[in-house]
């Protein structure tokens, strides 16, 4: 879409359809995802190494909470910026 947009073509329709099929199969994913990693959140006492916990174990929970910020940073930016702005953009080339 960027590049019909850029050299000003016209939109050849992909065999997903319109770009909001794929879009609202990725929120959907990121659904799935958001409730796994707050049922790992909750398991784990918010990623609370318990009192006897080795390094190992410490720096695994630091990894888990580190990967689902950077997890809700993606889900945000897709959701709320390049979603939108995709939807945006296959409208205009319509």
């Amino acid at each position: 879409m960027a590049a019909a947009n850029r050299n000003q073509e016209k939109l050849s329709t992909p065999g997903f359809g319109t770009v909001q099929n794929p879009i609202n199969m990725m929120m959907h994913e990121h659904s799935v995802e958001g409730e796994r990693f707050a049922k790992i959140s909750e398991l784990s006492s918010g990623y609370s190494t318990p009192a006897d916990g080795c390094t190992t174990y410490r720096v695994a929970f630091q990894m888990l909470k580190d990967f689902e910020l950077d997890l809700h940073m993606h889900i945000h930016l897709e959701n709320n910026i390049l979603f939108p702005k995709s939807i945006e953009l296959e409208k205009s080339l319509s």
